[in-house]
């Protein structure tokens, strides 16, 4: 197979399977969730150029020569839209917004630049001049769309991961597992994403021209990645339903009202009193976990917690942080994990399999738990059974 076979079956594959999974997801989702829109931003930033190369291909330049100006464009909406995507996920309050548009400036600036560019040359320089600057060699207009490029990619990513920093330690803290499995695959998607961006930049400095099928190639796997995601948070959702409307309303405010969190120990400072009261919490919370055995409802919150013992959720996040020096998610998680100890070990004479014992424990799926059983013990649930046989 030449070049320009490869070229036009990886594209066209490309393009086919991209907008199959899009339709499907937007179908599922009802154009409304997140992983919607982050098939939109998948499209948006490669179907114009494979489509580009297709025509290319095919001998139809004419055609090509229309998609030129999208395509060369459409890289600079990347990441505003990723930034986009995030404020959307994590922030209740977040509205496009005419001001919203100044992020696409770059975009749609370089389209206009690119579209008069090409139309006042001859006609018979409109193929060499779109190959010159789509390969950011040749011409002035190329090389400041690379570094436009380059500047937002550092920029935005920069933001990005900062902002989902900010916000890492409330998720941990105030959801339940499927209010956090309907989240986690938001900064998942973003790495992924920005990592196959900076694996094409880099390959096309050294390796000329791989744009024109290695994008269109690793974004396919990004989609796929977005459906499996999908599919994931539904079957989480179906089997342990989100809290009613009205209590992810109040969560949504009280993120608002906390969104910049302070680190527990900068708030308790060095009182002796206040770290003695923080540890009266601490037992008490601690006490009503494993006497109610409330961790094994895997839609336990902090407010749950915090509803139940009579404590604001504020002392109570420092109280778990500060005394126990663990995230809330962490606490009932370990105590998930040693609750499902005594069913493992009764695992054959009670029939049980890793999903009923994930079940019982308050876990919304047996990889959550194998995955949490792992990180507290450091073994997996077999070789955890091998360590006690073996004692």
């Amino acid at each position: 197979m030449g070049y320009d076979n490869l070229v036009l079956t990886v594209n066209a594959v490309s393009v086919i399977i991209l907008l199959m999974l899009t339709l499907l997801l937007c179908f599922a989702t009802r154009s409304r969730g997140e992983s919607s829109y982050a098939a939109l931003i998948i499209v948006l930033s490669t179907v114009p150029a494979a489509a580009g190369n297709i025509f290319r291909s095919l001998g139809l330049h004419e055609a090509a020569l229309l998609l030129a100006p999208v395509a060369f464009a459409a890289d600079l909406a990347l990441m505003p839209l990723l930034w986009s995507l995030v404020h959307r996920a994590f922030d209740p309050r977040y509205r496009f917004t005419p001001w919203s548009l100044l992020h696409f400036l770059p975009a749609l600036l370089m389209l206009v630049l690119f579209g008069a560019s090409i139309y006042a040359l001859p006609p018979e320089q409109h193929n060499g001049f779109v190959h010159h600057a789509t390969t950011g060699g040749g011409t002035r207009l190329g090389t400041a769309r690379i570094l436009v490029l380059l500047l937002q990619l550092v920029g935005y990513l920069y933001v990005i991961f900062s902002y989902l920093h900010k916000v890492k330690h409330y998720i941990r803290e105030h959801y339940s597992e499927p209010e956090l499995a309907r989240k986690v695959w938001v900064p998942r998607f973003v790495t992924l994403f920005a990592a196959v961006f900076v694996a094409v930049v880099v390959c096309d400095s050294f390796w000329p021209h791989t744009d024109a099928w290695l994008l269109q190639l690793l974004t396919v796997i990004i989609m796929g990645y977005l459906l499996y995601a999908e599919l994931d948070t539904a079957l989480t959702v179906l089997h342990h339903p989100l809290p009613a409307p009205e209590e992810m309303a109040e969560a949504e405010e009280e993120f608002i009202a906390t969104e910049v969190h302070t680190p527990p120990q900068a708030e308790a400072g060095n009182s002796k009193a206040d770290m003695g009261q923080l540890a009266l919490y601490a037992r008490q919370v601690a006490e009503y976990l494993e006497s109610s055995e409330a961790y094994t409802n895997p839609n336990l919150s902090l407010k749950d917690v915090a509803k139940a013992t009579g404590l604001s959720s504020k002392n109570l996040s420092r109280a778990i942080n500060a005394i126990l020096e663990k995230s809330f998610f962490d606490l009932v998680n370990g105590l998930r994990v040693e609750k499902s100890k005594a069913l493992l070990l009764a695992k054959k004479e009670r029939g049980y399999t890793l999903d009923t014992i994930a079940e019982e424990c308050g876990f919304n799926s047996r990889f959550t738990f194998n995955a949490a059983f792992k990180r507290a013990t450091g073994l997996t649930t077999s070789e955890w059974l091998k360590s006690t046989k073996a004692v």
